[in-house]
């Protein structure tokens, strides 16, 4: 058989090389579904056609071998013939006759003559140059002289590695009766004596070589077929396949439109049942994805109550017009718009009444605009306006006629009628201000500027020195308190809140302090108006939180216990972490929960949002106290006592200051005290600062005080008894 030639095996095996790394894999090294299973149906038939071939071999080898057997038995027939030469020594034919027998069968390849001893005596064969035969070997000679008189008087033997050749050894012998009983001998007789007498022994060798190779040209020929159409099947079925599966693959491109949020792709039909279903269902699931991100779009861009623009459509709406302003060099206006008195509906009516006002509001303001103008709601009672290509002038006439609408809107609710007036800010855009940020701003400071001159006004943002200067304070600010609260660059102070009775310390509010550039402490006055502006201080509520119980577990001892009143603005609870943020800080610091009190502002706690009850209900369930600060300032303020649970009332300091003075304070606190006690209440007295107060405060009912007189606030909270006798007033005050 030919070998190869050695650069077509190189081929051969670069390509197998290479074929073993690719592995069917497709663009991105990804596995092509078509060649993988055409690879294994390739593969599959390559075995199965493999196993046929070699069960084709090996049964056709089972068969020849078996004709071979039989062949060669009925050669062994024939062997008296062959061994002729052992016993007719004289014949002059005998070697004659079995040449010619030898040329008869040409699968006889010789045929060998030993001695009885074993020894070689001489071969014919059909080969004219054979080779000397080797003796019998002894365990031979002795299984071939065993043969002698049996019924198979030959030894068989084949290879198991090369079964296409035979090896036939027989005896040969004579036999005679006994010379004693030639006379009396009977045939039928079983006693009759025979001898035998061992001539020697005949060996015939057979090569079936012819039968093989036509095995193996056949074997051969099935091989080349078998490739052939393994060939032919993977065409075919690489064609079947890619036709197939061409619903599949038509899916590739669509699929990826649909990952890169394409929702709008169009599928071809499938033909096919179950890519039909698939296509179906990815249909519905872009037509389900693109209904919900139009809901989403919607959501994000409109407010949920008016079904106006947000804050943040708003902006971007402001800064497309910036562009076109820089552009086109026409000028436009921003408009911010608050409701005055907005609460007193509230407070009055409830919020489900204030909620339709603002809907009524919000229709009306539409209406007071141009179709091309933007109204967006920036939240609560704030309102933001943007009017496209118009003068100092026509945005004056804009905020007129808003003004006047609203004058003229009347809105009843539980049979009261309510005459709703608002305050304008107007801020100009043109060439030299396209900062949207910075127009929103301006166009807040004039509406406050319009609340300040008397409400129900438009105010137009100037370009003074002053407004100037306020601005970049504002900024300044921020970048300080940014600073500030990255660089822990705030201090705490605590101040004392005295039993008015004992005079004992029951505890200290947390106050705050901002060290400046030059190290001296700013006081929260200056800073927390800046901070609420631009909405740091639910960033500065959870730093005091978080530093005040730091603060706790460093002060508390055991002779000497310690509890805080921590101040929380409204903005701390506009997040939804306040709760999380409260109970990972008591974890942390290992600070008993009974030893906190948070105060808030009456104005929070008269708004009552609902998702504000509720904080307030999970940091009470921690086991924290609260204290309703403020209290007084407000108009409905006893009408909402009844139904806020608090553990103190903090009268406002308003009417603490002139207390000795002003006998309506007095009755006001007197009044205040009783109904505390009435609901179970503590009540605290600030800015108590002589001992005539703080007497007077204790003959009207109220249970504790705090102001510079109780105690300054200090960096250390220590117990700080009040310096006075209790009794003093009785002897010193004269009642007015």
């Amino acid at each position: 058989m030919k070998t190869l030639p050695d650069w077509l095996w190189s081929r051969l095996r670069a390509l197998r090389e290479r074929l073993m790394n690719f592995r069917f894999r497709g663009n991105g090294g990804k596995r092509v579904l078509v060649h993988e299973i055409l690879s294994m149906q390739v593969f599959t038939a390559a075995i199965f056609g493999g196993l046929a071939i070699a069960s084709l071999y090996f049964g056709g080898q089972w068969v020849l071998q078996d004709n071979y057997s039989r062949w060669a038995l009925q050669w062994t027939e024939e062997l008296n013939e062959l061994a002729a030469p052992l016993y007719l020594a004289e014949d002059s034919e005998a070697r004659f006759r079995l040449e010619s027998f030898v040329e008869r069968y040409p699968e006889i390849d010789r045929v060998s003559y030993f001695g009885k001893d074993g020894s070689t005596l001489f071969n014919v064969g059909s080969d004219a140059d054979l080779e000397p035969v080797a003796d019998l070997g002894q365990s031979r000679l002795e299984d071939a002289v065993e043969l002698i008189g049996q019924d198979k008087p030959y030894l068989l033997q084949s290879g198991f590695l090369n079964p296409r050749q035979f090896e036939i050894l027989a005896p040969v012998w004579t036999e005679s009766m006994a010379e004693d009983d030639l006379f009396g001998f009977d045939a039928n007789s079983a006693d009759a004596r025979t001898q035998t007498h061992l001539l020697g022994f005949v060996g015939i060798q057979l090569d079936f070589m012819i039968f093989h190779d036509r095995l193996l040209n056949n074997i051969k020929g099935a091989v080349l077929v078998l490739m052939v159409l393994i060939f032919v099947f993977a065409l075919f079925g690489r064609h079947v396949l890619r036709r197939a599966l061409s619903s599949i693959s038509d899916l590739q491109a669509p699929i990826q439109e649909l990952a890169k949020g394409n929702l709008g792709v169009k599928f071809n039909p499938a033909e096919h049942r179950e890519i039909s279903d698939i296509v179906e269902a990815l249909e519905t699931t872009a037509t389900a994805l693109s209904e919900r991100d139009a809901k989403l779009l919607d959501m994000a861009n409109h407010d949920s109550l008016t079904s106006l623009f947000n804050r943040r459509r708003f902006v971007e709406e402001l800064k497309q017009e910036t562009i076109a302003v820089m552009n086109k060099g026409h000028m436009s206006a921003v408009l911010f718009v608050d409701l005055d008195q907005f609460k007193y509906i509230n407070d009055s009516c409830g919020h489900q009444a204030g909620d339709r006002l603002i809907r009524k509001v919000a229709d009306e303001l539409v209406r007071s605009v141009r179709a091309d103008d933007v109204v967006a709601r920036f939240g609560g009672d704030e309102f933001a306006i943007l009017v496209r290509k118009t003068t100092i002038n026509g945005a004056q006439s804009a905020a007129e006629t808003i003004l006047a609408n609203m004058r003229r809107m009347a809105h009843v609710e539980d049979g009261q009628v309510f005459h709703i007036h608002c305050s304008i800010g107007i801020a100009m855009m043109d060439g030299d201000h396209l900062y949207y940020d910075d127009l929103i701003n301006k166009a807040d400071i004039a509406c406050r500027d319009a609340k300040t001159a008397g409400r129900n006004r438009a105010v137009l943002y100037a370009h003074s020195d002053e407004t100037l200067e306020q601005d970049a304070a504002c900024v300044g600010w921020v970048n300080q308190l940014r600073n500030a609260l990255d660089d822990d660059g705030f201090e705490l102070r605590f101040q004392p809140i005295n039993d008015i009775h004992t005079g004992e310390t029951t505890h200290h509010e947390v106050l705050i302090r901002l060290r400046g550039e030059d190290g001296k402490i700013i006081p929260p006055d200056a800073f927390l108006t800046s901070a609420a502006r631009f909405g740091m201080m639910s960033e500065i509520d959870f730093w005091i939180i978080e530093n005040a119980a730091k603060a706790y577990a460093h002060y508390l001892k055991k002779n000497n216990p310690l509890k805080l009143s921590i101040n929380v603005s409204a903005n701390a609870f506009e997040s939804d972490d306040l709760v999380q943020h409260v109970r990972e800080v008591l974890d942390k610091y290992d600070v008993n929960p009974n030893d906190i009190i948070f105060e808030i502002t009456e104005s929070l706690a008269v708004r009552h949002p609902p998702h504000v009850e509720q904080q307030i209900s999970a940091i009470r369930e921690l086991g924290c106290e609260f204290a309703l600060d403020d209290f007084g300032t407000g108009y409905s303020s006893f009408s909402y006592l009844q139904q806020l649970q608090f553990d103190y009332i903090k009268i406002d300091g308003t009417f603490v200051v002139d207390l000795l003075n002003k006998p309506v304070d007095q009755k006001m606190i007197k009044l205040i005290a009783e109904i505390g006690h009435e609901a179970g209440m503590k009540t605290i007295a600030e800015y108590v600062q002589d001992a005539e107060s703080l007497a007077l405060l204790e003959e009207l009912g109220v249970d504790l005080a705090q102001g510079f007189f109780v105690g300054k606030p200090v960096k250390v909270p220590r117990p700080k008894p009040t310096p006075i006798s209790l009794g003093y007033h009785r002897l010193k005050r004269t009642h007015p």
